[in-house]
């Protein structure tokens, strides 16, 4: 793009890009999960391992990108009518944001639509088979247009997308995925070197995002929940932390988690 004229629409496209995985990764840190590694294409990044989320999870942080495209595109449309001049400036974002929202809603592996229909089909291994299949096709459909294109407007920008979503469905690795915060490492002990007996008193309305970091390797920790006069309330260990982290949003507060009620503070 840059070559042929259009660096401002290659920086758009890029910003945009990063949006849409930032966007993936917020939505999937909500649900408990961190990406061990992504590869960057076109069209957004290669995020396989949907087999490792829940459904719910899996739509979430697949259509999470996709719709913070089309916010974006829809916000920067409402700004022409308050700032006309702004649309000369704004333009390529726009388009650019559109387009990632609209392409990543097809359904070929690896794109977001994908990750949708996987979630939602019955047989996960025939539907996997099946939507990289598409990917494939679609990436080759891509190619035949960039070589039709010679003979009316050339498009090299369909021909290396085809290329790229082609490779997205065929070699994406399995490294290219989220993994849920309970596999990382604090929550396994050595307990050849010793492990510390420690106790942590939290309140009942913190988040159990605020609490992960407190879970240490070397230290088997006991939670001990406290209302805002501290008062106890409840308590659980590290393995009831786990669990709770799995079938709850991290933003949930502890005593939501824990099923009871937030007692008031007594004047």
């Amino acid at each position: 793009m840059i070559f042929t004229g259009n660096a401002v629409a290659f920086c758009a496209y890029t910003v945009a890009v990063i949006a849409h995985e930032t966007a993936h990764a917020r939505m999937a840190a909500l649900r408990g999960y961190r990406l061990g590694e992504i590869t960057l294409m076109p069209y957004g990044g290669v995020i396989n391992g949907g087999e490792r989320y829940s459904r719910p999870d899996n739509i979430l942080i697949a259509l999470a990108g996709p719709v913070f495209n089309a916010v974006a595109a829809l916000l920067i449309v409402a700004l022409w009518w308050l700032y006309p001049s702004a649309y000369a400036y704004t333009l390529d974002f726009c388009i650019a944001n559109a387009a990632l929202c609209v392409i990543n809603l097809l359904p070929f592996y690896p794109l977001d639509g994908s990750r949708v229909v996987y979630a939602l089909a019955k047989n996960k291994l025939r539907a996997l088979k099946v939507l990289r299949a598409a990917g494939v096709a679609g990436g080759g459909a891509l190619i035949v247009y960039n070589v039709i294109s010679v003979f009316y407007t050339y498009n090299l920008s369909a021909g290396i997308m085809g290329a790229f979503l082609i490779y997205g469905a065929v070699f994406g690795t399995g490294e290219e995925s989220y993994v849920h915060v309970t596999r990382f490492s604090p929550l396994n002990k050595d307990y050849k070197e010793g492990v510390e007996v420690r106790t942590v008193m939290v309140r009942e309305d913190a988040p159990l995002l605020k609490l992960l970091p407190m879970v240490r390797r070397d230290a088997l920790t006991t939670f001990i929940v406290v209302d805002e006069n501290g008062t106890k309330r409840a308590a659980f260990d590290e393995s009831a932390l786990e669990k709770l982290c799995v079938s709850e949003p991290l933003t949930a507060p502890v005593f939501k988690a824990l099923g009871m009620k937030k007692r008031t503070k007594k004047p």
